[in-house]
């Protein structure tokens, strides 16, 4: 009797262990899909993950990267994109303040999102104090983790454009201070916008329009008129 009792707890350990896998594997399949529309600039309402949770997120906090890391920074990334940055820079709820300031990926998200809301603000007494507090979360972000590149030209960024705003009189900030705007080029298949692979088309700023040349292929009746291994003779030297 204690061998089968024992064959039944294994069975069903391993039972739940599979139920587990299987909807770990099941989550990812989900936020891999995900991942792909968005790396193909499709930034839809229903991204298909929700609040997708594993097995693993249910546990205790663990101190491993889950799949609900995943999703939190794939929501977060997808709601900045789409400019929903009033949303990112929001008072957060105790259990999301603690997911935030555990993961610098979050943390530089929302930063950049409190910058980008700042700009529609310039004009208000507290734009410096509120500047102050976005170089502060740049300086978070590098203290959890040093190796953000990117962080680091942010925070210079915005310490000198805040030093730059202090020096103006505030009825000038909104017609001198804001940055300069970016000239947008309209697509009929990409997202109005800069895009996570920059603003779409067009040269590069720092070469002239009529400069630019768009090298294409030869098409294929012009390949077959010339023979790519002859050219002229070289020449005898000696």
């Amino acid at each position: 009797m204690k061998s089968v009792a024992l064959e039944f707890i294994i069975a069903a350990v391993l039972f739940a262990g599979g139920a587990a896998l299987w909807n770990e594997a099941k989550v990812a399949r989900r936020v891999a899909d995900a991942y792909q529309r968005f790396a193909t600039l499709h930034y839809d309402v229903d991204d298909r993950i929700g609040d997708a949770k594993s097995a693993l997120d249910r546990l205790p906090s663990l101190p491993m990267e889950t799949m609900g890391t995943d999703v939190r920074r794939h929501r977060a990334t997808v709601s900045y994109w789409r400019s929903e940055y009033g949303a990112l820079s929001a008072p957060m709820e105790a259990a999301e303040q603690a997911d935030v300031a555990a993961d610098p990926t979050l943390m530089l998200i929302r930063a950049n999102a409190a910058y980008r809301a700042s700009l529609s603000r310039i004009g208000e007494t507290a734009i410096l104090e509120r500047l102050d507090g976005i170089i502060n979360a740049y300086a978070d972000v590098l203290r959890s983790d040093s190796t953000r590149t990117d962080a680091s030209y942010n925070y210079e960024y915005v310490v000198r454009f805040r030093d730059r705003l202090a020096k103006m009189r505030p009825r000038d900030r909104v017609t001198k201070g804001l940055p300069k705007p970016e000239v947008e080029i309209m697509s009929v298949d990409l997202p109005s916008g800069p895009t996570i692979y920059g603003h779409p088309g067009g040269p590069p700023p720092e070469i002239p329009g009529n400069q630019f040349k768009t090298l294409a292929p030869m098409p294929y009746d012009e390949r077959e008129e010339t023979d790519p291994g002859r050219g002229a003779a070289p020449r005898r030297r000696g």
